[in-house]
């Protein structure tokens, strides 16, 4: 007779939570998602029945429960129950990979895990717009905060208006990423702009990010 499958604890009883990442695709999406934000340390890491992955990290609160959010086929878990080796589903078996300690996640995951009301619209075709098809949602997002790294700054009294235009443009039309995501990068780039728009004041943040929906009118 086949033994019982187990489970362990998920949650801040157990001290732990999972990134559960789901076969093939999952795998693809998270090597696309470590090249835009960094590697995920070593940790204790299970290979499930469907070719996909759980990495354990230390429980955090700020992580939320999320389903294909961070990415398609990636999950968090954050509580409830996740079955453990040798547990088997459909003839597969859960196998350890990785026996190492669990570790904490990354700044950058605990970010994409946290913050749920940044839901992650993934582009349409779109005739106007450069595609990458090839290419994960997540993936573009790191080409736009690489191509806007090059692009000069916004200088007052030398076009500066302008000229963080011609960046919202790029991040609308050329990348077609979400204003939550165009967002965060111009906040990047205004770092480097002379001077920094002052985004605590309401009414440069207005000002500043007004250019988002003027690049939206603009044509070509």
């Amino acid at each position: 007779m086949r033994p019982s499958n187990i489970a362990v604890k998920i949650g801040i009883e157990s001290g732990v939570w999972v990134l559960d990442v789901d076969g093939p695709a999952g795998m693809a999406n998270c090597k696309r998602l470590q090249i835009a934000y960094g590697k995920l340390p070593t940790t204790y890491t299970v290979q499930t029945p469907s070719g996909g992955m759980h990495y354990y990290f230390k429980f955090d609160p700020r992580v939320k429960r999320t389903i294909s959010f961070i990415a398609k086929h990636i999950d968090t878990i954050v509580n409830g129950y996740c079955l453990i080796p040798p547990s088997i589903i459909h003839g597969r078996q859960y196998k350890v990979i990785v026996d190492a300690s669990i570790v904490p996640a990354p700044a950058w995951l605990i970010k994409l895990a946290s913050n749920t009301s940044k839901q992650i619209d993934m582009p349409t075709k779109n005739k106007t717009v450069v595609q990458y098809d090839d290419e994960d949602y997540e993936f573009t997002i790191w080409r736009a905060r690489k191509y806007v790294e090059k692009m000069s700054p916004a200088i007052q009294g030398q076009g500066g208006h302008s000229q963080l235009l011609r960046v919202c443009h790029v991040l609308r039309k050329k990348f077609n990423l979400n204003i939550h995501d165009c967002r965060d990068i111009l906040c990047e780039y205004n770092t480097r702009c002379v001077p920094p728009w002052r985004l605590d004041i309401p009414r440069e943040r207005a000002d500043f990010f007004r250019k988002l929906s003027e690049a939206e009118k603009c044509h070509g």
